[in-house]
């Protein structure tokens, strides 16, 4: 029996391997999301409560609170849907999750303002989740910008620098080319899905994986989705440098690598 797993914000399904969501960066759950269609019945009102300016870790966390509790709901992007008479149980659920997924500012602290107003929102999500990680006070106010502490702008800073791939040496490649080589790859790899000897999805296969893996990743696509993509990559074209590799082997492998790069292009 295949086990497959999901991601509970975008619902999206993936084959065994693969850990966290490629487009939403979050840990993938074992049960498929509800649709927003199926919280209560078709006469019970329903609330949706925006959470954009959440971490990704914390929208997790509140997931997994309310599935513990029986809670019904779904997500709509980082949209929680509920019953309307849910409502009272929902905002202790949304307390617990706010206060498990990072410290509170210091409201009586001198604080300091980011302008992350024009990052799409998995990007100010995916850094919110690292400030989590990290441990820093942090919020976005009312016009999207990042809202820190003063006493921790070194740490933000350094932050910034490792989220926007300062700390990679290697060099980085521009939004639209980073697009166009996820692009041909998927086109690569899905050719090799459909016929593992396809001389043209090999070739080109191994002329994009050293470009793959020789860049930084992009500003927006997390660096660990990145590297495992090249190190994916790079072990079929190792696969099919050994001679006469396993047709199934070679399928299997270019398609869990063609599924994971289709929800990135």
């Amino acid at each position: 029996m295949t086990v497959v797993a999901w991601c509970f914000q975008c619902g999206t399904q993936y084959s065994p391997g693969v850990e966290d969501c490629v487009e939403c960066g979050l840990a993938l759950v074992d049960e498929a999301p509800a649709d927003a269609a199926e919280v209560g019945s078709s006469d019970e009102d329903q609330l949706a409560y925006e959470l954009h300016e959440w971490a990704g870790e914390s929208r997790r966390i509140l997931d997994q609170v309310l599935t513990a509790d029986g809670i019904a709901h779904a997500w709509q992007g980082a949209t929680l849907v509920v019953r309307a008479d849910d409502e009272e149980a929902v905002d202790r659920a949304v307390a617990e999750a706010a206060e498990t997924g990072g410290p509170a500012l210091d409201p009586e602290g001198e604080k300091l303002a980011y302008e992350v107003a024009d990052w799409a929102a998995d990007e100010q999500s995916a850094f919110s989740e690292l400030l989590v990680r990290l441990g820093i006070p942090h919020e976005f106010d009312e016009v999207g910008d990042l809202v820190v502490l003063a006493d921790d702008e070194e740490a933000v800073e350094s932050a910034l620098d490792a989220f926007q791939g300062g700390s990679d040496e290697r060099p980085e490649l521009e939004g639209l080319d980073a697009n166009g080589l996820l692009s041909d790859l998927f086109v690569a790899c899905d050719r090799l899905r459909r016929d593992a000897r396809d001389l043209a999805g090999i070739d080109r296969l191994v002329e994009l994986s050293p470009v793959l893996v020789g860049h930084r990743p992009p500003f927006g696509i997390d660096g660990r989705i990145w590297n495992s993509l090249g190190e994916r990559a790079t072990g079929l074209v190792d696969l099919l440098g050994t001679g006469d590799p396993e047709p199934a082997v070679v399928s299997g492998m270019a398609g869990e690598l063609a599924e994971v790069l289709r929800h990135l292009t």
